[in-house]
């Protein structure tokens, strides 16, 4: 079996429900989605302040023995 074939073999991938369309089948005005691996809280100011300061070092790729992280 090549690759192309186990490819077609793969079912495809079946997202959720729009939150706004379970929302009027259940007439329901609020829903906290925790499905899909999402987060209803949004981002922490912390991570946001992460990502601003490493996007000078973006297009570098990391540390591969996580130095950093093993501290």
């Amino acid at each position: 079996m090549n690759a192309c074939e186990s490819i077609l073999g793969l079912s495809p991938y079946q997202g959720g429900k729009p939150i706004d369309e379970l929302a009027r089948e259940l007439g329901l005005k609020n829903i906290t989605k925790l499905a899909s691996n999402e987060n209803p809280l949004g981002v922490s100011a912390a991570v946001k302040e992460a990502v601003f300061n490493s996007l000078s070092s973006i297009n570098r790729y990391p540390d591969g023995n996580c130095f950093e992280l093993k501290k």
